[in-house]
């Protein structure tokens, strides 16, 4: 019987099925009994790990809120910047990432008190967050707007007041150009001098900065907000209080309710009628000013004694075609040390925002009893970028006793008389000193790093994988090694 059953399988198949299947037979044997159940546990036990990893570092430790449909609800997203281990501007004691914090919580108390509104934070307490992470988290809870909190300093601390960064492309520029004109006409109203609304680039032609560029890609209008300067003089009034940084926070909530016309019983306000002039959407890339200004002209009063000393009227003349002049600044020793840097106004006072448009201004510079002076103006556009005048030489006043006050050098403009020159608000010549590390702010063009949930989760799934394949290698080699001592029988 056993050789009849032998040759059947011989002339089918059927033994071939068999042999292919032995290596599952005895897999089956050797998974029975205790084996079976520590090797069950095991497995349980790795993927149990994996599905508890994954789903702690996808939920985090905030909770998504859940996003309602509601299409009249507007949505925002407030995102501190910096916190953890990423201080922002570190100066004289004061941290943007707390600064920021406290004036986003401000801002979300405050909106919490309008009607047609929801609210969220991308972090409300002192954690690091990446760039990417904020946005996500943006845009997993559907924000139609996301407003980036900032405090600025600048590389040599001779920065001041407040300015606003918007995409440079499409929709994204207009919303967030729309925004900013509100913002930007509060801030000043404060008192802060108007540093202007403006875009920059990557050598990409991207958006430089990260949050807007990844804003972009989710087609999510953003902004950056810089309230003022923490390492400058002029601004530290606006920012060295507890009450001035909840105060920043009201201020931005009522511009987002001016936005978006929003009304508050609680407070007793409706913007519901307020109107603006929409900016148009560009064709274009909106680019920045990459040309220096044209200083067209610096001209010289007589000198004359003043309370303080001796003084001189002078008249600057310069422009820029793409963009507004912003400062000047000047120094008497032909360059080696400067002033400060002086807000471009004209002789009716300081105007506010665009309307800044005058070429002429007036000021009044001091002159030496001591020394000679080689006077250099320098004048700076929106941007940053900036042009000098030549050097004018100014001889120092002439003791009681001397009849001539000197000539000018040779190659040096004569001195011209200026009739009605006003005080620009310069009180003394100012010795800056000079710094060489700058603090940045944002650093968008960095190497984004590895997102550590992904690295834990790919370790361990990457042992679990080695450990499959162990045990199947073993069952495999043990299934192998069995059958050679049953053939040798």
């Amino acid at each position: 019987m056993k050789q009849v059953l032998l040759q059947k399988m011989n002339n089918s198949d059927q033994y071939d099925r068999l042999r292919t299947g032995a290596g599952f037979l005895r897999m089956k044997e050797v998974f029975t009994g205790k084996k079976a159940c520590i090797s069950g546990l095991f497995m349980t036990a790795i993927l149990s790990a994996v599905v508890f990893v994954c789903a702690f570092f996808a939920i985090g430790s905030a909770v998504i809120p859940e996003v309602k449909a509601d299409p009249d609800i507007v949505r925002i997203c407030i995102d501190p910047g910096h916190g953890g281990e990423n201080l922002g501007a570190d100066y004289n004691g004061y941290l943007e990432k707390d600064m920021t914090l406290i004036v986003a919580e401000a801002m979300r108390e405050e909106l919490a008190k309008y009607e047609g509104i929801e609210v969220f934070m991308t972090r409300t307490s002192d954690v690091d967050m990446s760039l990417e992470e904020r946005v996500d988290y943006a845009a997993e809870v559907g924000a139609d707007f996301f407003f980036c909190l900032h405090f600025n300093m600048s590389a040599d601390h001779d920065m001041y007041g407040a300015e606003c960064w918007v995409s440079a492309f499409d929709s994204k520029y207009a919303r967030g150009m729309d925004f900013a004109k509100i913002e930007m006409r509060a801030l000043t109203d404060l008192g802060l001098y108007d540093r202007g609304i403006k875009t920059r680039l990557n050598s990409k032609g991207t958006n430089y900065y990260g949050v807007l560029r990844m804003a972009d890609e989710v087609d999510m209008p953003g902004i950056i907000i810089e309230h003022c300067h923490l390492d400058n003089y002029n601004d530290e009034e606006f920012y060295d209080h507890h009450d001035m940084l909840v105060k920043y926070g009201i201020l931005d909530a009522t511009c987002v309710a001016m936005y978006y016309g929003l009304r508050s019983d609680e407070l007793g306000v409706d913007y519901s009628d307020m109107t603006y002039e929409e900016t148009p959407v560009p064709t274009s890339v909106v680019k920045p000013d990459d040309t220096d200004p044209v200083l067209e002209s610096v001209i010289y009063g007589e000198p004359y004694e003043a309370e303080g000393g001796t003084w001189t009227d002078v008249e600057i003349k310069a422009h820029d075609d793409d963009c507004r002049m912003l400062y000047y600044s000047y120094s008497t020793d032909g360059g080696i040390h400067w002033s400060e840097r002086y807000r471009w106004m004209d002789d009716e006072g300081e105007l506010i925002g665009d309307a800044i448009l005058t070429d002429t201004i007036h000021t009044t510079i001091p002159v030496s009893a001591e020394r000679d002076m080689y006077v250099i103006f320098k004048v700076y556009n929106l941007y940053n970028l900036d042009s000098e005048s030549e050097p004018y030489y100014m001889a120092k006043p002439p003791a009681p006793e001397e009849e001539d006050q000197g000539q000018p050098a040779e190659g040096i403009s004569q001195t011209t008389d200026i009739q009605n020159g006003s005080d620009g608000g310069i009180s003394a010549y100012s010795d800056i000193s000079r710094y060489d590390e700058a603090t940045e702010i944002e650093r968008p063009d960095e190497a984004v790093k590895p997102d550590t949930a992904f690295i834990v989760i790919a370790v361990i799934l990457a042992v679990c994988i080695l450990l499959v394949l162990l045990i199947l290698g073993y069952v495999v080699y043990d299934n192998h090694r069995s059958s050679g001592r049953r053939r040798r029988r």
